[in-house]
């Protein structure tokens, strides 16, 4: 007969209670891993569609669109130019006589004491808007600066300054007070009105004029009507062309402006969309693949939705957008659905039809904007599917984690059913072999 009082209850127990949980643990396990290559596909994937939208958004705004055009000038010093996706091929002549410049006035025998002897109300007044300066309690001129500066940012509908600083420069020993109007251009003269003073009514009246307040001047070409501008930045002159003068030219020496294609700055655009859709591309087939052919299986193979992205994808490139298809500038999609730019047909789109990159690429109604819409499906922080996917995966793995409190349950509750058992067989043979033994037996 087996000696079966050697036994360990305990060990025996644990290897039993643990074989009967061990296969809802091995399927715990395994659901586990795919949440966990789940949750690391999905935060790849966001990552890749983020990294694209911010690429793709980049190419469609104010200052930034696929097609680059190029100003260039005919002499240095006269003016900055930039040339917007807006504007057109052109050549510009321009006669700059004089620069849009600010007032600045100084009140160089305005001392401390004559600021603290004046009273009453002192009113400055700039393109229309005015403040008043309420001088009764003013003790120094830099009471009087401070005065005008916060005076002139009042709650206005539109929140902008008045448009008149006051500063306080010293030289050789001596104080002067400087008003200085923030614009230029004549209608930011600025004109103060002492009638509000009930003494010293003329103490501002000994002023140097550092700087008039001025129009910037100029002509087109051999036009002779002279046209003025308060600032030197002429942003509608031309379309899609900022102009901001710094010099006037020479006489029968005019500025020439030449607004042209930037070729190799648009391909550039181009070839930057086509990298951030190929490497988007990348990474939805790597969250795809089947595993067939030995690769890894994809956190994504076989999902509809995943499927579903792509196709999208490709389709909207395969649509018409102002009239013209991606093939139009030497863009086509491989077997795999990857994107290849041939130059030379870029370059052949550009000199025939440059407005047409733009067409196609921006706007509202472009390829970008259109993509950058359908991205709101997924990328959505209230209703997008990533986000709707990730809230599944945490209500999974919250189930993992309720079962995996009941294995343990379960698990506890074997192996007190089986060290019981154990122990009492344990007990039994232990007595049959005492009572073997008393009669010889063993």
């Amino acid at each position: 007969m087996s000696d079966f009082s050697s036994i360990d209850p305990t060990q025996m127990a644990t290897q039993l209670a643990q074989y009967d949980i061990l296969a809802m643990q091995n399927a715990l396990k395994s659901q586990s891993s795919t949440l966990a290559a789940q949750r690391t596909g999905l935060s790849s994937l966001r990552t890749a569609l983020t990294t694209f939208r911010t690429a793709i958004t980049g190419m469609n705004s104010s200052s930034s669109t696929v097609l680059k055009n190029i100003a260039s000038m005919n002499q240095e010093g006269i003016a900055n130019i930039t040339a917007s996706a807006s504007a057109r091929k052109g050549t510009y002549s321009l006669n700059v006589t004089q620069l849009a410049t600010a007032e600045q006035t100084g009140y160089s025998d305005l001392t401390d004491q004559s600021i603290k002897d004046a009273k009453g109300t002192l009113s400055i007044t700039v393109d229309g808007k005015s403040i008043d300066i309420n001088m009764d309690d003013l003790e120094s001129l830099s009471d009087f600066a401070d005065a005008v500066n916060k005076s002139a940012f009042p709650e206005g509908s539109d929140g902008e300054k008045t448009g008149v600083t006051a500063s306080l420069v010293r030289t050789d020993g001596k104080v002067t007070l400087m008003l200085s109007s923030d614009q230029t251009g004549a209608k930011n003269s600025i004109q103060l009105d002492t009638s509000g003073l009930t003494s010293d009514q003329t103490i501002f009246d000994n002023t140097d004029n550092i700087s008039d307040a001025q129009d910037a001047k100029f002509t087109l070409g051999n036009s002779q009507n002279e046209l003025t501008s308060s600032s030197n930045t002429l942003s509608d002159l031309v379309d899609g062309v900022s102009i901001q003068l710094t010099g006037t030219t020479e006489a029968n020496k005019p500025l020439i402006i030449t607004v042209d294609t930037d070729t190799s700055g648009t391909q550039e655009q181009v070839q930057a969309f086509i990298d951030a859709y190929n490497t988007l591309k990348d990474t939805l087939k790597s969250l795809t693949a089947s595993g067939s052919d030995g690769k890894d299986r994809g956190a994504f193979a076989g999902d509809a939705s995943m499927s579903s992205l792509s196709s999208e994808l490709s389709n909207m490139l395969r649509n018409t957008f102002g009239d013209q298809d991606m093939t139009k500038f030497g863009i086509t999609a491989d077997k795999d659905g990857k994107l290849t730019l041939d130059s030379d047909k870029l370059n052949e789109q550009l000199k025939n039809d440059p407005q047409s990159v733009t067409d196609f690429f921006n706007g509202d109604k472009g390829l970008l904007k259109t993509m950058d819409k359908s991205l709101d499906k997924y990328l959505s922080s209230t209703s997008g599917l990533l986000k709707g996917r990730e809230d599944t995966l945490d209500r999974q793995q919250k189930d993992i984690d309720d079962k995996t409190a009941k294995i343990q349950t379960r698990y506890d509750n074997s192996y007190n059913r089986y060290l019981k058992q154990f122990t009492q067989l344990q007990q039994v043979m232990t007595q049959m072999n005492n009572t073997m033994s008393m009669f010889g037996l063993v």
